[in-house]
C-alpha cells in the first residue's frame, strides 16, 4: 500500500504515545502495522513494551494478524508475538 505524507509522518513518529484517528477505509490498521514494524525494527523498542489499543475485538484480531504477516514477510528479527493487542475494555 503506498501511503500519502500523514501516514508517513505517523509510521516514522518515534517519541511518545500516538493516537490515529481517521475514518472507514482510510488506512488507520495499514498505518498502525506499520508504525509498531518500524518500532521494532528501526528502534529497537522491546516488543513488550508495545500495546495496540482499538474498539472491537474484531479490529484488534485483525490488527494483530496484519502485523503478525507484515512481520513474517518482512524476515523480521525481533520477537514481534510479544507486541500486545486489545480493546479498551481489555487485552490479549
Amino acid at each position: 500500500m503506498k501511503m500519502n505524507s500523514a501516514q508517513e509522518k505517523a509510521v516514522r513518529h518515534f517519541k511518545g504515545p500516538m493516537m490515529l484517528l481517521a475514518g472507514p477505509g482510510s488506512g488507520k490498521t495499514a498505518t498502525m502495522t506499520r508504525r509498531v514494524e518500524n518500532l521494532l525494527e528501526n528502534y529497537q523498542v522491546n516488543p513488550g513494551n508495545i500495546l495496540v489499543v482499538t474498539f472491537t475485538k474484531a479490529a484488534a484480531r485483525e490488527m494483530k494478524d496484519r502485523f503478525e504477516r507484515l512481520c513474517e514477510e518482512a524476515g523480521l528479527k525481533a520477537d514481534y508475538r510479544r507486541v500486545t493487542f486489545g480493546t479498551f475494555h481489555g487485552v490479549f
